[in-house]
Order: structure tokens, then sequence, then C-alpha cells
């Protein structure tokens, strides 16, 4: 028994615990899959919304340099050297301008530069002689779109001699007339700080994607050589397509982690196909969902408690009913006198019952300490003799009787004493066919044998009474 409760208890757990663990994974697992989905496919759109208004405040801060009167008076200087003398100076100026973290660049621009109508660099910032007099036209298109409609523009430029793309501004520069007489060029490193900081904004992954490869990312450099090998040859056309306009979302395994991500073309670079990729790493977002092993863990711990409060309480059950069956064995080995004593909230009054049927089976009838009936129990369907005492001498009472009873042979009282209790029986409407003059008369002696040695009297008789519609032997004690 002790087993099957446990083991009920343990099935149960188990059950409960199981189902509620593969369920709550199986739900958060399905709703983090398709909440990174969706967010990363949104991020992508609010990361072209970001390079966009970022590249349109870029190109009012440089329209804003160029427009001022520093900048103009360059073009009046009296002859070349000085003009790029005081070109190198106002590139330096603004370099230092944006340098300002309230400009919100991230740092000193990568060149900054002065060109004349003809889009010949006049000078730059860091070096006074370098690039001078180079025309950089036929590398950069949109600074030819500057000079001839004077419009500032925003466009990535691929820097060869560095091996560069620099995002940059190109604003017109004009004289006091409106004349358009040359352009400000300046220019940022699309770097991995710049990934960087758009992957914090983000929270995920950034790459700057150009064709042939990855130019800047904020992953780790293992994680660039994954995603390099995936999107340019193991969807490399997918890839081609998403950089000259649109956008792909892929799932990949990337150095050992899933990644889900999107390939999207990156705006306002007329000059260069360029894309980003934004993507998040799938198996650590997912890793939410291993928070339902609590579930496991709480399990366990349920298992302990059924396993100690199963064992404790079919021990309590057992215990006493073993109890029992040792004492209806001991009874049925001949020990007739012996009863069932146990200490058992659950089991006593079952106990009580089985000694009292074994008091039925064997002739004794149970008495309280004052020799009475302990509940008048019935004795093969009679009722069980009262066993109250007389008052007077020795506990007995009339004097007349208990002489009279004292004197009458054994052999006559036995059988007068069954008789008339049958009579009375009888008399008072009850079925006597079950009572056996042996078995009456083997009782009557037991009872009369505890009383002698309860009182110390020398006899114990008894006689026939009917109270109402109950008939009992009261005793009367003879010393």
């Amino acid at each position: 028994m002790r087993l099957k409760i446990i083991a009920g208890n343990v099935i149960a757990v188990l059950l409960v615990g199981l189902g509620s663990f593969f369920y709550v994974k199986g739900q958060l697992e399905q709703g983090l899959g398709a909440q990174i989905d969706e967010q990363i496919d949104n991020d992508a759109q609010l990361l072209q919304r970001s390079w966009r208004l970022s590249a349109l405040e870029f190109v009012e801060q440089v329209r804003d340099r160029a427009e001022t009167r520093e900048v103009r008076t360059t073009f009046n200087a009296l002859d070349v050297e000085a003009r790029r003398r005081s070109a190198f100076e106002r590139a330096e100026g603004i370099a230092a301008w944006f340098q300002d973290p309230a400009r919100g660049r991230g740092g000193r621009p990568d060149i900054v530069l002065i060109t004349d109508e003809t889009g010949r660099v006049i000078a730059r910032d860091n070096d006074i002689n370098r690039m001078n007099g180079t025309s950089i036209v036929s590398e950069l298109p949109s600074l030819r779109r500057v000079l001839d409609r004077g419009l500032a523009v925003h466009d990535v430029w691929q820097k060869e001699d560095d091996d560069k793309l620099l995002q940059v501004a190109i604003a017109p520069v004009r004289n006091q007339e409106g004349g358009l007489i040359g352009a400000l060029l300046v220019g940022f490193d699309i770097s991995n700080g710049l990934a960087q900081r758009e992957a914090e904004v983000f929270g995920h992954q950034v790459a700057f994607l150009r064709e042939g490869g990855i130019y800047s990312s904020s992953l780790e450099q293992s994680e660039v050589a994954a995603l390099s090998t995936y999107l340019f040859q193991t969807v490399g056309d997918e890839t081609a397509a998403a950089l000259a306009s649109g956008s792909t979302q892929w799932t990949a395994e990337l150095a050992g982690a899933e990644y889900v991500g999107v390939t999207a073309s990156l705006p306002e670079t007329p000059s260069v196909d360029m894309g980003i990729a934004i993507l998040a790493n799938k198996t650590d977002q997912m890793a939410l969902a291993e928070t339902a092993t609590v579930i496991l863990i709480l399990m366990a711990v349920g298992l302990i408690f059924v396993l100690i409060y199963g064992f404790l309480i079919g021990t309590s059950l057992i215990r006493p009913i073993e109890e029992i069956e040792e004492g209806v064995l001991t009874v049925i080995n001949g020990r007739t006198d012996h009863r069932i004593d146990i200490e058992s909230a659950e089991f006593g009054g079952l106990a009580y019952r089985i000694n009292q049927l074994i008091n039925v089976f064997t002739g004794v009838e149970e008495t309280d300490a004052d020799g009475r009936s302990s509940g008048g129990g019935a004795w093969e369907g009679a009722a069980a003799p009262a066993t109250t005492q007389q008052d007077g001498g020795g506990g007995g009472g009339d004097d007349e009787a208990a002489a009279a009873l004292a004197a009458e042979p054994e052999e006559q009282y036995r059988q007068r004493i069954f008789d008339e209790y049958v009579a009375a029986k009888q008399a008072a409407g009850e079925d006597v066919s079950n009572i056996g003059k042996d078995r009456f008369l083997s009782r009557l002696d037991k009872n009369a044998e505890n009383l002698k040695k309860k009182h110390g009297c020398r006899m114990v008789r008894f006689e026939v009474q009917t109270k109402g519609s109950q008939v009992i032997l009261r005793p009367v004690i003879i010393n």
C-alpha cells in the first residue's frame, strides 16, 4: 500500500510538472520566435529611417558651415598659395567644429576639404599639401551635381587611396553675389564604432555591407567571417539584390549560434551600392524560454516532498493495519483472550469492533470496572446479561433470595436459569432459536468467575429479570 500511495503521488507530480514544463516552454519559444522575427524586420526599417535623418542633419550642418563668411573669404585670397593656406585653416576649423560632442557626429571627421568650382581640391585638413590640385569629380560623381546644380547632397565616397568608405555631405560655396565658387566636403568613416553605436541604440548587431563583403560591424571577428561567408556566398544573389534595392530576411547558423537578420539597401548613397544587415542572436534571445526549467526544479522538490510525505502517511496507515492483522491471527491461532489494542485515530474504532466480534464468537462479555456490561452487546442474538450488584451483605442483595440461590443444586440452577432466560426472551417477542444451552451456560460461568475474582466472594448466581422489552441477568453476590 505504501508503494501504491507513493507511486500514485509521484505519477501525478510528474504528469503535472512535465506537462507544465513542455507547455510553458513551447509557448515561450513560439512567442519569442515570432517576436524576434517581427522586431528584427521593424528594426531594419527604423535603421534605414535613422540613417536618412542622420544624413539630412549632416547635410544641414555642412551647408551651414559652407555659408559662413570665413569659408567664402577663402576664395578672396590674392594668390594660389594664400588661398591654399586659407582653405587649410578653414578645413581645420570645421573639423574642430564637428569634433565637438554637441554636433552628435561621434568625433573628428576623417576628412574636410574645400574644392574650387571645377572640383579640384584647394586644401584639406591634417595635411596642407595632400590632395592639393586633385580632381575628385570622377571618384565622387555627387560632387559634380553639387557644382552644377548648387544643391547640398549626401553620399558615400569609396576613397581608394585610403581604402575607406566615407559618409560625406557636400555643400556648395557661394560668393556674396550668389555665384557658385566651390564646394565644402566633410566625411566620416563608416567605421566599426559607428556600427557599434547603432547596435547600442537598437539592441541588435549591425553590419554595413558593400559589394563583395562586410565593411564594418559591431560583431566579433569570428562572427564577421561567418556572416560574410553566408551573405556573399551562401545567399549571394539575394544579398546583391538587397544591396541594389529592397530587403531580405534570413536565418543562419553563425559561429555556433542561430541568428535571424535582415539585409537591406542603405539609403542616400547614390555613388556606391551599400547595405546594412541588422541581426539578432536568436539562440541568446530564446534562452529566456529556458526559465521554464524552474518548473522542473520545483517538480523535483515536489517529488522529494511526495516521497517523504507518502512514506510517512503510508507507514501511519500500514502499521495499525499490520497490528490488527497480527492480532486477528493470534486469536485464530488459539489465543482467544487476546484483544487488539492500537493507538490510531483512523483505525481505533475498527479495532474496537473487531474486539467486540471476537467476544461474540468466543462467548466473552466485555465488562467495565464495576462488573456492568460495557454496551449490552449481543450473544447469539440474546441480550447480554446485566451485572448490576445487589446491595447488602458482602455486596449481595436480599438474604432470602441469596440463601435460596445458594441452596439450589448446581445442575438444577443451571437448567432453571437457562429455561427462564429462554422463556423471558420468548415473552419479549425475540427469536430464541440461536440460543444454545452449552454456549449460554459457558458464558454464564465465565461472568460468574470474573465477578467472584473481582469481589472475593464465595459464589455468584444470577436472576432473570425483564425491564420493559429487555431481558437481563442480574448477578447475586453470595459470601
